[in-house]
């Protein structure tokens, strides 16, 4: 039986799995202005619940979110947050410095966007849409959306089948915005919350499914979603409904536990190692006794 640990590990999940980022500017002050959207007429009807964010799987928003946690506002939380939301929204691709966003850092560094606003400017901007839209199949380009944006891949073909025929009437922009504004990201990044893999970490309702399907996208630390394909990893699996399968990276060193414990962090657990020495000395020893028979015989005839 694999541990989650080694599963984890093997596909560089422990950077998924550690502990959510957040950000907000000391200058950024709650608006007291009329909501200019949906979601934030939706989010402050909400906030007086005073509900822990946290990802959770509700239906409903009157048991959603919005109890916000207290997010760092230092400078060094910044610059986490800068990074982790690259990190996360680009796919783990290489961003050099004029494909950085420097309108949209200045922004959340003087308070007039969140990090929630900031990760829908990434996921807008002309790197995301060379990399991630032009040239990914329609199916790919939803996956990818999925995993950048609200940190799980979809739970069925239907998902698949929302996004695309938005993007088709509205196009990739309304996609975005319409997971952005969603109730699930307002319930479980909140506005200062980096969005992260959550698929790791056990969460209420999850399937099998969910963490095997993690497991297909997320290829480890080397991985980048610009690299890996244009075509949909899930589309098969989705169509039909079954799990997709676990396959690991060639370097991966898995831990296996319970009764039927073989190996341990690549390498062979003490136990085997000492039962392969007793059978060898055993092994040696008989071959040794036969050999001195049948010399002994043959001298003696």
């Amino acid at each position: 039986m694999l541990s989650s640990t080694s599963v984890i590990t093997s596909f560089g999940g422990e950077r998924e799995a550690t502990p959510s980022i957040s950000y907000k500017s000391a200058q950024n002050k709650s608006s007291q202005s009329a909501a200019l959207r949906n979601s934030e007429f939706k989010r402050r009807q909400c906030e007086g619940m005073k509900l822990a964010i946290g990802p959770r799987l509700h239906n409903q928003c009157g048991s959603k979110v919005t109890f916000e946690d207290y997010p760092d506002l230092s400078a060094e939380a910044l610059e986490k947050a800068l990074s982790a939301a690259y990190q996360h929204v680009y796919g783990n691709a290489h961003v050099m410095d004029n494909e950085r966003s420097a309108s949209l850092e200045a922004q959340l560094r003087d308070g007039r966007i969140s990090i929630q606003d900031f990760v829908r400017g990434l996921a807008k901007s002309d790197f995301y849409k060379k990399n991630f839209y032009d040239k990914c199949s329609p199916e790919r380009t939803i996956e990818l959306d999925f995993k950048h944006i609200l940190g799980r891949t979809p739970h069925d073909q239907s998902e698949i089948s929302k996004y695309i025929e938005i993007q088709a009437l509205k196009g990739h922009h309304a996609v975005i915005d319409a997971m952005v504004d969603s109730a699930e990201y307002s319930e479980t990044f909140g506005r200062y919350t980096v969005p992260y893999m959550r698929s790791w970490l056990s969460q209420a309702g999850s399937a099998q499914s969910a963490f095997n399907r993690t497991a297909a996208v997320c290829l480890g630390y080397a991985y980048s979603d610009k690299a890996i394909g244009i075509n949909s990893r899930l589309s098969q699996g989705l169509k039909t409904g079954q799990a997709d399968s676990i396959v690991f990276p060639h370097a991966s060193k898995l831990n296996f536990s319970g009764p039927n414990l073989i190996l341990k962090r690549g390498k062979p657990a003490a136990w085997v190692t000492k039962s392969a020495t007793v059978l060898t000395i055993a092994g040696t020893i008989e071959v040794t006794r036969i050999i001195l028979t049948i010399a002994f015989s043959a001298f003696a005839s």
